[in-house]
């Protein structure tokens, strides 16, 4: 396995590998994906500007590759792939791994966002050294629903929601936590009493 920088003679291997990040994240989420020349067009559009862009090679094919863009000060993750059939080889580790000594020549940090429902992504990450931080995204819905299914969480008794994908991999204590989450908001819980809730068990276990 080889890691290389992307090169216009590449450029075609990762206009391909980034369609294929795209319509596999969209058929989790449910959402109709674009055209793929339009996927085509902004991976073009990426390397051209000067993003960080690598790619892993298994012999002559070009497997996953990772992309960082540099935005308001900051080095930023935007998107990491690995072919289905390359997984669990560390070649995801090995993109990581190269992109982290480029981006030390300039920053010390390197950041990324992760959607909460994806777990394999986020345990990916945090086997790699990386924790979570900040970022909360707001939105309001300013029309009919769109028939999105939403799960419920929680941040300090704050209730927050999150898109229902396919093939979620929540264990059965996790979701019904998120099932009494969604009741106890409904009923009118309120942050105070979620927080004296959890406090005096957490009390409790530690006594």
């Amino acid at each position: 396995m080889e890691i290389l920088c992307l090169t216009e003679k590449r450029l075609p291997d990762f206009q391909t590998l980034y369609t294929e990040f795209f319509m596999e994240l969209r058929g989790k989420q449910g959402w109709k994906p674009a055209e793929e020349e339009a996927y085509r067009k902004e991976a073009e559009r990426y390397f051209r500007r000067g993003d960080l862009i690598f790619l892993a090679l298994e012999g002559a094919n070009a497997v996953g590759f990772i992309r960082v863009s540099s935005r308001e000060g900051c080095f930023w993750v935007e998107e990491i792939y690995v072919r289905p059939e390359f997984r669990g080889k560390g070649i995801g580790r090995a993109l990581v791994e190269r992109v982290e000594e480029e981006v030390k020549k300039h920053d010390s940090s390197l950041y990324l966002l992760v959607l909460p429902q994806d777990k394999d992504a986020i345990g990916f990450w945090k086997r790699l050294g990386y924790d979570v931080i900040n970022t909360v995204e707001l939105t309001k819905d300013l029309g009919p629903s769109n028939g999105m299914a939403f799960h419920t969480v929680e941040l300090l008794g704050e209730r927050f929601r999150i898109f229902g994908w396919k093939g979620e991999k929540f264990t059965a204590e996790e979701r019904r936590f998120m099932e009494l989450l969604e009741e106890f908001y409904k009923k009118g819980g309120t942050k105070k009493e979620f927080l004296e809730l959890v406090n005096r068990a957490l009390e409790g276990w530690l006594d």
